[in-house]
């Protein structure tokens, strides 16, 4: 685009060589003496500057006039909108006046509607092991942006013994998934920004049903991987596929400017952080109970299912008596030398894994095994935990779900028919302490 412009600028075609061929010359907001690039059909233009991000096209509309005009055609700052919103297949602006007044009411929060998914390193109450999964839509009723926590119950569940081992009991469930509509985790209003100067500061927003509850928000800024070292915490985890991760550390609650954006331009769009606390008002106010949570989401594409990865997705698990949990699974190829995770004994409460990082093989392709069956390794994380392994943690990991890794195929009454496949299982004590991984076999059922 910048080159586009560049071009016409050095043309010495003279307004007054052109205008008998162009009759809209006559509009009396065009400037006499200016670029060709304005001697262009009206639809040209509008084609050009579709390509162009909101901001370009704001300084756009400070050159003059004219061109003022057309960057604030509607129909682009439509496709700004639509950007933001791919899954609402009816969408309109009203109540606002224009689109254009729709998104600038609620910039610069829509990266919130754009990534759809987030996870948070704690839960809505504050509880560190169990976080929350959220999904961030935009209300078009109330015109506003709104986060809901995505629960699960474990439904209706059955239990079996098992065919091949007697002693073992098999329980299914049906989970019923859906939206906690109760109390939102983000609500975002039109004019949220408006009310604060500085891409630093944290803004105060419209949550919660119960009396004296406070949240605001905060945009963060990426720690950038040359400040990042294998000591420091940060969210999300090493093994999380992320385009960016900030330190998940802060003796004063995140309350240093270095944390955050000093610009717009400066500010991530894959994470953001919520203040929540308890005011009880009086002649001075009190906070109680001050909890900071930090949401990051997950790349589409690493929770999208393809042909070549039919199991990746987020799927919900059942642990009994810590109820469903959600979990990232995450299908890429083979590498021998990546190995198997192992626990770190640097801490009893925090582990990190000498392998596995989910910078490794998340690009290469995965190839169909010799027999026609899937490929590949299998890695499950938690999205949310429990008090024994946390969110953000593997819970299995199958290395090779291909022909290498295959054990036998069940012909058992419970799984007949199914590729058990060799895996690993990670458990631990409560509280996260003394993690293991232990030998177990993943059954695959109907997606290889």
């Amino acid at each position: 685009m910048d080159y586009l412009i560049s071009m016409f600028s050095s043309r010495k075609t003279s307004v007054s060589d052109t205008s008998s061929a162009l009759p809209y010359m006559d509009s009396p907001d065009l400037p006499t003496h200016s670029t060709p690039l304005i001697l262009l059909p009206g639809e040209i233009l509008l084609e050009v500057f579709s390509y162009l991000s909101p901001l370009s096209l704001v300084r756009l509309a400070r050159t003059c006039k004219f061109l003022r005009s057309y960057a604030l055609t509607d129909s682009l700052w439509f496709k700004f909108v639509r950007e933001n919103v791919p899954y609402q297949p009816e969408l309109t602006h009203h109540p606002a006046e224009s689109w254009r007044q729709l998104y600038i009411s609620l910039h610069p929060y829509w990266f919130l509607t754009r990534n759809k998914l987030w996870f948070s390193d704690k839960a809505h109450r504050g509880s560190t092991m169990t976080g929350n999964l959220t999904v961030i839509r935009y209300d078009a009723r109330r015109q506003c942006i709104e986060g809901l926590r995505l629960v699960a119950t474990q439904g209706i569940r059955s239990f079996d013994s098992w065919d091949w081992k007697p002693d073992v009991i098999i329980h299914t469930f049906n989970p019923d998934v859906g939206l906690y509509t109760d109390d939102p985790i983000v609500k975002i209003r039109p004019g949220t920004y408006a009310q604060r100067n500085s891409a630093r500061e944290e803004v105060m927003m419209d949550t919660g049903n119960l009396r004296g509850v406070k949240s605001m928000i905060t945009l963060c800024r990426g720690l950038p991987p040359s400040l990042q070292s294998d000591a420091m915490n940060v969210w999300p985890p090493r093994i999380v596929p992320a385009k960016e991760r900030v330190r998940n550390e802060s003796r004063d609650l995140f309350r240093g400017e270095g944390h955050r954006p000093s610009t717009l331009s400066d500010a991530s769009e894959s994470i953001f952080r919520i203040r929540k606390w308890a005011e009880l008002s009086g002649i001075t106010s009190v906070h109680i109970g001050e909890n900071v949570m930090t949401f990051s989401t997950v790349p589409e594409d690493y929770y999208t299912a393809s042909r070549e990865k039919p199991w990746q997705g987020i799927w919900v698990g059942d642990y009994s008596g810590h109820g469903c949990e959600f979990l990232l699974l995450i299908q890429r190829a083979v590498d021998r030398d990546l190995g198997p995770p192992q626990a770190s004994s640097k801490s009893p409460h925090r582990h990190d894994y000498e392998q596995g990082d989910a910078r490794h093989s998340l690009d290469l392709p995965v190839e169909a095994g010799e027999d026609g069956t899937c490929a590949g390794r299998l890695e499950a994380i938690k999205l949310t935990g429990d008090p024994n392994v946390p969110r953000g943690e593997y819970t299995w990991v199958a290395e090779d779900i291909g022909p290498a890794g295959l054990l036998r195929i069940a012909d058992e009454r419970n799984f007949k028919g199914a590729r058990i496949v060799r895996s690993l299982g990670h458990s631990a004590a409560e509280g996260f302490i003394e993690g293991v991984f232990s030998s177990s076999g993943m059954r695959q059922t109907d997606k290889c």
